[in-house]
């Protein structure tokens, strides 16, 4: 009986080797791979500096310093707009002292006003005596209470000297006449509107300035009221202040000191007195000699004896005349 069967190509015999063969073979490939890759990633541009310094120990068995190139690092490529950055030398000195400045002075919020300059005033001759331009003089501390009390007086306040209908009927008759006929009007109605009283007698003191409106209000007065009262009335005609002088002087007749309101008209001075219901001019009273003159914009002092005090007379009898 005849029996058909196909020979195996290789012996049994060998059907273990076959296998291991195949192993070696594919391990020498997988080797051969891996050596050509390594050497395929040293030579790209741009790799990791990592990844190089792992396969340069893991793959190559070479020392480091034989492939120099493996192990530099490439510079870091910059765009073209960017400038390259310069190291300049600095040189650090001593530290400088702070300057401390002084805080700056405000002048607007808090306004820090110069001293107002005092004016110089010019010389006044009155009764034949040059009066030189001081700041203070004997009558100053009663002159200027009684001027405080002219320049706040308001219009239609009680308080007003405007408020006295004797006043204003002075003011009303006379203002519309000229400067040549009011300077003596004012000086006639004054002298008979107040009655004399001594101040100690009207005030229960040595030497009182009485201002228009307690003038006023008493309806007397002595010399120097008069005068004070007349400056007021012809002050609110338009007489400017420079025009006009309280003066206090010395009667050498009668040898008492005396008060009274000289006015400047036309370039001559008139002599406004309460003794006399006509004004006089400076040439009809050689008896007078000035001591002090007096208004709203300065002193004068006549007396060649600052300091001496003043104590005003009483009224004479030729009052009125």
């Amino acid at each position: 009986m005849e029996q058909s069967a196909t020979a195996s190509a290789v012996p049994a015999a060998n059907r273990k080797v076959v296998p291991k063969t195949w192993q070696a073979l594919i391990c020498a490939i997988a080797l051969q791979t891996a050596g050509s890759a390594a050497k395929a990633e040293e030579t790209l541009p741009g790799v990791d500096d990592v990844q190089v310094i792992l396969q340069a120990s893991l793959l190559d068995t070479a020392r480091a310093s034989a492939k120099p190139a493996a192990l530099h690092f490439s510079p870091i490529s910059t765009t073209p707009t960017a400038k390259p950055v310069e190291l300049q030398k600095v040189r650090i000195g001593p530290l400088a002292k702070p300057q401390v400045s002084a805080p700056a002075v405000k002048t607007s919020a808090v306004t820090v006003q110069k001293p107002l300059k005092r004016t110089v005033l010019k010389p006044t001759r009155l009764f034949g005596s040059l009066g030189k331009s001081v700041a203070l003089s004997p009558v100053s501390k009663r002159w200027q209470r009684a001027l405080g009390e002219l320049n706040a007086d308001q219009k239609g306040t009680a308080s007003s000297r405007h408020s006295f209908r004797t006043y204003t009927a002075i003011l009303d008759q006379v203002k519309s006449k000229r400067r040549g006929l009011q300077i003596p009007k004012v000086n006639y109605m004054v002298n008979r509107l107040l009655a004399y009283r001594e101040d100690h007698r009207l005030w229960k003191a040595g030497e009182y300035w009485a201002s228009p409106v307690e003038s006023l209000n008493k309806r007397a007065g002595d010399c120097e009221d008069y005068a004070i009262l007349k400056y007021a009335l012809l002050r609110d005609l338009g007489v400017k202040d420079e025009d006009m002088r309280v003066v206090v002087l010395r009667d050498t007749a009668a040898r008492q000191y005396h008060a009274v309101l000289s006015v400047k008209h036309e370039g001559k001075w008139l002599i406004l007195d309460n003794r006399f219901s006509r004004v006089r001019f400076e040439r009809d009273l050689p008896h007078y000699q000035a001591l002090y003159s007096v208004n709203a914009a300065g002193e004068w002092s006549h007396n060649p004896k600052a300091g001496k005090p003043v104590r005003l007379a009483a009224r004479l009898k030729s009052a009125n005349k």
